[in-house]
This record gives C-alpha cells, structure tokens and sequence, in this order.
C-alpha cells in the first residue's frame, strides 16, 4: 500500500511521535501525518522550515533564521534563545532528553549549537570542530553512559566524547566528503554515515570505516532504512535491499506500521512496511 500526499511539495524533516503520527517540516511550516490517511497542518504558518525534533512532548523546529518551541503539540508556539540567525540543518534531541533537556541542531555555517533547557537556549560549541558547515548530528543511544555526539560536515566527521562540548575528528577515508547524514544503530552501536558516493559503517570506537552501500547518493537515514538517489534501502544481517523507487527522499521516518518518506519537490509518501 502507497498513499501519496503532494502538498507541501518541500519535506525537510520528518519525526515519528509516540501515538503513532508523525510531523514534518514543510516549506507551508509544520504538518502532522495519522497514517495512511490524514496530512493536516499545525497552526504555526506558511513559514519554511529546515529541521524539526520532538520528545518528551516538546516540539522544536528550525528555519533559516531562527528556533521555535511548543509545548502543545504544535498550537502555540514561542521562540528560542539563540546565538546568532543562522541556518539549521538539523535537529536531534538527547535519548535522555526528558531528563538532561539536550538537544544538538547542525548549522550550515556556524557549527554545532547545543541546549539543556530543552530547547528554550542554544550556545555554539564548536571547540575542535574545524568544519563549521554541519549538514547532521547523531547521539549515541547509550548517551546517557558514554556521553557520545557525532557530526557530519563538508569536510568530515566528528566525534564528542562529553556531550557535544567539543570535538574530534575522525579518520574517514579519502575522498569520501562531503558527508550528507549520520546515524547510530541502537543493538549494535554501528556508526553509519551517508556520503554522496555511498554509505559507510563503523564499529566504536568508530576509527576504521568500510564502504557498505556503493555508488547511490545517501540523502537520509532512518535505520534500518536510508534514502539514496537509487530509491529506498533497508539493512538487514549486514546487507541493503531496495524497497521503493523513490529516488527524491531527503528525510525519512519510522513508524509502527509505515515509512514516511520526505521529497524535495514531490510532498511525501506513505508505505506500508
């Protein structure tokens, strides 16, 4: 089963929610899917959006410019306190965010931006970070124990070892940049990094990367599945699989019984799993 849905046409973010719905940030603000049938926008406005997270019944979205915040499932909402205007790539909330308030958000040109007030204030950490154009960030699903944050950039990848306040960058191999997006698998722990020329994996402590998915443009991940420019994979025992041609995903999201793919330019799909 495939339902189609083509307004907004630019998805950029996607994040499934507890009961089963997801939300997305669209070029018309934030809409909320109820699979398969229902896509409906929430009351922030025709507002362009980059990036979007949500945990702990926080919503938080970013633009061009700016951070909002709701509280309400998207009704009200109010705007954070950040550095300077610049432009989220993305948006990540701590696995622990419900106790520790942290959240990461990837700036195009002014590094790393972290909050521990769940989302109310940013501050730019970006102490080893030599790449400041940071297209994605990850948490490691053990945050609360090794404290570990990467960072996907033009240039490289890198590593925080104490929560994202500072960096380190990794040994990748040559010609692998820029890197696109960044993930981490919760039973194993693999790192998992998307590249315009393929998908590359890691074990920790993330120092020796293979080639795992060859010549397609990674866009997205949302393990186990990835978004590239030959359409929908799924990993499984080590190998990818294709489950759909859409070859335009930029943002996926993981639902119980569907996945949600994002496009730039063709709205978003829903697909059974």
């Amino acid at each position: 089963m495939m339902v189609h849905f083509t307004t907004p046409e630019h998805i950029f973010a996607l994040h499934p929610l507890p009961d089963g719905k997801c939300i997305a940030a669209t070029s018309q603000g934030v809409w909320q899917l109820e699979p398969f049938d229902r896509w409906t926008e929430l009351a922030l406005g025709q507002v362009a959006l980059t990036a979007l997270t949500a945990s702990a019944g926080r919503l938080i979205v970013g633009s061009s410019s700016d951070i909002a915040l709701s509280d309400d499932g998207g009704a009200t909402w109010q705007l954070a306190r950040i550095p300077i205007q610049g432009q989220i790539a993305a948006l990540r909330a701590s696995p622990t965010f419900a106790q520790d308030g942290v959240a990461l958000a990837a700036t195009a040109a002014d590094g790393v931006w972290r909050t521990t007030t769940r989302g109310a204030s940013w501050f730019a950490w970006n102490h080893g970070l030599i790449d400041l154009r940071v297209n994605d960030v990850a948490f490691s699903p053990r945050f609360a124990e090794d404290e570990i944050a990467l960072a996907a950039t033009e240039s490289g990848l890198f590593i925080s070892y104490n929560g994202g306040r500072a960096w380190r960058e990794l040994m990748t191999p040559a010609g692998s940049t820029p890197f696109t997006c960044v993930a981490v698998e919760e039973s194993a722990l693999h790192a998992f990094a998307g590249t315009e020329d393929g998908l590359w994996v890691a074990e920790p402590p993330f120092e020796q990367w293979q080639l795992e998915l060859a010549g397609s443009a990674i866009n997205a991940l949302a393990l186990p599945y990835a978004a590239t420019s030959d359409g929908i994979f799924i990993r499984c025992d080590g190998r990818w699989s294709p489950v759909s041609s859409i070859s335009d995903g930029v943002c996926l999201a993981v639902l119980p019984t569907v996945l949600v793919v994002g496009t730039a330019g063709d709205g978003v799909w829903v697909l059974a799993q």
